[in-house]
């Protein structure tokens, strides 16, 4: 029995040729494991991304290691560089997991994350689980006395919010508030509170 986990993940890092990606069974369990790798990738491609001129860079690194005749010699390189890479990134998300889940609140149905320096809220449904349609949770932030609204939180999947000066002012050493709202009648300020509490960044 494949393992779909890591299957998944080097699905989702681009690890596998067209044949290997062709011959994959999609099967619920396959799908739901290259769902969550693709997830944490974004988050951790969020937190530290890699440009587009380090990438180049390193596979300009590589491929000038590579002898052109040595045939056998490229395909091993290039085997083992991709399993090697697998287990690099394999570490990073660990790391970075570890890190961002110091500031998940898993018990409000999201995990948000605050990137001050990106100036953005990074979002993610985890066990949240939307059944009305007609009222959705709404993002807030106090701080001395005053209240502004940040946006929707996400019914589904994730969300990024671009922090304004004015959010970012009151966001450092603020509080944060989840209500519970109607979608056809937005309100000035929050009225069934579901969370409060001091925002974490």
């Amino acid at each position: 029995m494949p393992d779909n986990n890591f299957l998944a993940f080097q699905y989702a890092l681009g690890l596998l040729n067209k044949q290997e990606r062709q011959a994959i069974e999609r099967a619920p369990a396959f799908e739901q494991a290259l769902k969550n790798w693709q997830l944490y990738l974004t988050k951790l491609n969020l937190k530290a991304p890699l440009s587009k001129q380090s990438a180049d860079q390193i596979w300009h690194n590589i491929n000038h290691q590579i002898k052109p005749k040595k045939v056998n010699i490229i395909h091993t390189l290039l085997n083992t560089w991709r399993y090697t890479l697998g287990a690099f990134v394999t570490l990073s998300l660990i790391f970075s997991l570890t890190f961002f889940n110091q500031n998940a609140t898993p018990q409000l149905g999201w995990d948000i994350h605050t990137n001050l320096s990106k100036k953005q809220l990074f979002i993610i449904s985890t066990t949240h689980k939307h059944t009305d349609e007609s009222n959705a949770y709404t993002l807030w932030v106090k701080k001395d006395n005053k209240i502004l609204r940040i946006g929707l939180m996400p019914e589904t999947g994730q969300k990024i919010i671009n922090i304004t000066p004015e959010m970012l002012a009151m966001i450092q050493d603020g509080e944060m508030i989840i209500s519970f709202e109607d979608k056809e009648n937005p309100v000035a300020l929050p009225t069934i509170i579901d969370y409060q509490h001091k925002w974490i960044t």
